[in-house]
């Protein structure tokens, strides 16, 4: 067990949280749907919005634009754009000051918020996010042909109106598999989340490797949860055994219980989707009773994680009962295991969010 781990966070060090974003795509196409509660400016709006900024206050412009210029002074940089006749300038945040691909002649696409009342912005508007137009094009083409060919097996999916949770069809094999529903955000992490577990359990072969890695990070995602936690959870469970049945009659990855699975129409818990998603559905419920649930699934401080990872083990009942963490020697190693793991996947991260807290 101790070597694995040291193996696991040597080589990957420390894993990503589900919606941090790698680079100026993911950074562009996060902020983008950040932005969506409001429908976005187009380019037939940018004239109007020139001449009537205060119209617009607040409201989030969509535009692909040419870099015409750039003006450096001191530490600060400012980009002149233009499209379909319009000009605008717009000082560059610190996240793209020191980019190539902002160079005159340069084609972009920029998230721009209207502010007329910031006197520091030239044209009343900020830049929120950019990146190059070609980049943005392939990565929207890619993920509509991985939507496309992944349809058919992406109808089981089906949303709650607080969390994701999974309608499960008959052929448990593939059902539900959401792999065609990954964000970018969660693509652009992909790759140190499935290396953790093909490296934890060599035995899984590698369509389950694939499996349950989207599995996490879709579940994750959906319900706004570190996905961090989730590993721990599978790692202190099962050890990413999917076949694993305890003394209990507990299932699978996540170690779901009978009852439980009948509850959220689980019919077969050895499934790595249909285990994975059960399982985050139930973290989740818990992180939202024991006041651990952060918005934007944050880094949740470990003194959160106690009671949540509690409930998980021995069940609310017992938490309830007890106010607080049950004095039982499994549960509170459990607990313990949990902490430790998450600690070490959010590196000195999690210090600073618990003393935010």
């Amino acid at each position: 067990m101790r070597f694995r781990l040291a193996l696991a966070f040597c080589l990957l060090a420390v894993l990503p949280i589900g919606r941090v974003s790698a680079d100026p795509v993911s950074a562009y196409l996060s902020a983008r749907h950040a932005s969506s509660a409001s429908p976005l400016l187009t380019a037939g709006m940018l004239s109007d919005v020139l001449a009537h900024p205060g119209s617009y206050a607040g409201r989030t412009l969509d535009l692909a634009m040419t870099v015409s210029g750039l003006v450096t002074s001191g530490e600060d940089r400012t980009a002149l754009l233009s499209s379909a006749g319009q000009s605008l300038s717009v000082p560059l945040p610190a996240s793209c000051k020191g980019e190539d691909w902002i160079a005159s002649g340069a084609r972009v696409c920029v998230l721009l918020q209207v502010a007329p009342d910031d006197a520091s912005l030239p044209s009343g508007v900020r830049l929120l996010a950019a990146a190059p137009e070609g980049d943005i094009v392939a990565a929207e083409q890619a993920q509509a042909a991985r939507q496309a060919a992944l349809a058919p097996t992406a109808r089981g999916i089906r949303h709650s109106k607080r969390y994701a949770v999974v309608s499960w069809a008959s052929d448990t094999s593939s059902a539900g598999h959401p792999a065609g529903a990954l964000p970018l955000r969660a693509l652009a992490i992909y790759g140190p989340y499935r290396s953790l577990v093909r490296r934890w359990n060599r035995r899984l072969s590698e369509s389950d490797v694939d499996k349950i890695t989207t599995s996490i990070l879709y579940f994750s995602d959906r319900n706004d949860i570190d996905p961090r936690l989730v590993v721990a959870t599978i790692i202190a469970e099962s050890d990413f055994d999917i076949h694993s049945t305890s003394h209990a009659g507990a299932m699978g990855l996540a170690q779901i219980m009978p009852d439980e699975a009948h509850s959220l129409g689980v019919t077969n818990a050895y499934d790595p989707i249909q285990n994975i998603g059960a399982a985050v559905h139930i973290l989740r419920g818990h992180l939202e009773k024991y006041g651990g649930a952060p918005a934007g699934a944050g880094i949740i401080p470990v003194s959160r994680i106690l009671l949540t990872m509690a409930a998980y083990n021995a069940g609310p009942g017992a938490v309830h009962k007890y106010h607080g963490v049950p004095p039982y020697r499994e549960t509170r190693r459990y607990v313990a295991k949990i902490a430790a793991l998450y600690r070490q996947m959010c590196g000195t991260n999690v210090a600073q969010a618990a003393s935010a807290h």
